[in-house]
């Protein structure tokens, strides 16, 4: 794991343990906000320290930069499915009381609402985009062959990553969300239905998968040129 690799780790174990404990507390509207915020702040940390491949500035190019060309596609259909399954389960079930201790010892407890959900969920889509528009119109640094390649793969990588951490952002988030589901399932005598409960429980597994294959894919280092060795630029 390379420096880079430890920022997004750092970040992303951050937004993780400081989300779940505010979800114990009056202050869970805001768990989804801090992981979505941790989680952007360690990854832009970690393209800061990584070198780009630098030489003679080209601003203008003959090629067309596409952001389809640069987009992956499953790391943004497992955001697009994890969000819409999302919207299924709030819309399908109660939503469940507020997973702190309010209930226990005041015997009410804060309405809860996914709108902060919503609100991280559809920004953070929004600021990928555009992060990865400026990514991929930005001015080739080099003009020589081997550099032009060292360059476009800077462009890959960084869309690479920026989408691995919008599917990490998400899929931790449906996979949170849905055992909460789940566990005010398997409580019956609430009105519950434990069948619905290891379904649902079931579906956070494949969830929780889908956590450990992006977040894995953000610890990996970059390869080649990119992060270990400077770019060597021929005189012309």
């Amino acid at each position: 794991m390379d420096t880079a690799a430890r920022c997004r780790a750092l970040g992303l174990a951050l937004g993780a343990g400081t989300g779940f404990a505010l979800t114990r507390t009056y202050l869970f509207d805001f768990a989804p906000v801090v992981l979505a915020l941790c989680l952007s702040i360690g990854v832009l940390a970690g393209e800061a320290v990584s070198r780009r491949p630098l030489g003679e500035r080209r601003a203008a190019t003959l090629r067309t930069r596409r952001m389809r060309d640069y987009l992956p596609v499953r790391p943004f259909a497992v955001s697009l499915a994890s969000t819409s399954a999302l919207v299924v389960l709030s819309w399908w079930f109660p939503t469940p009381v507020h997973p702190d201790h309010q209930v226990i010892y005041f015997g009410t407890a804060a309405p809860v609402t996914l709108m902060a959900t919503w609100a991280t969920l559809a920004t953070g889509a929004v600021l990928v985009l555009v992060s990865v528009w400026l990514v991929v119109r930005s001015p080739q640094t080099v003009s020589q062959a081997g550099g032009v390649a060292a360059d476009e793969a800077w462009r890959r990588i960084t869309v690479n990553h920026l989408a691995d951490a919008y599917a990490t952002l998400s899929a931790t988030i449906f996979t949170a969300a849905t055992f909460w589901y789940a566990d005010a399932q398997m409580d019956w005598r609430g009105g519950g239905s434990p069948a619905w409960g290891f379904a649902l429980s079931l579906l956070a597994g494949v969830g929780l998968a889908a956590v450990a294959h992006y977040a894995g894919s953000l610890m990996r280092p970059r390869h080649g040129i990119i992060d270990d060795q400077p770019v060597a630029v021929e005189a012309p």
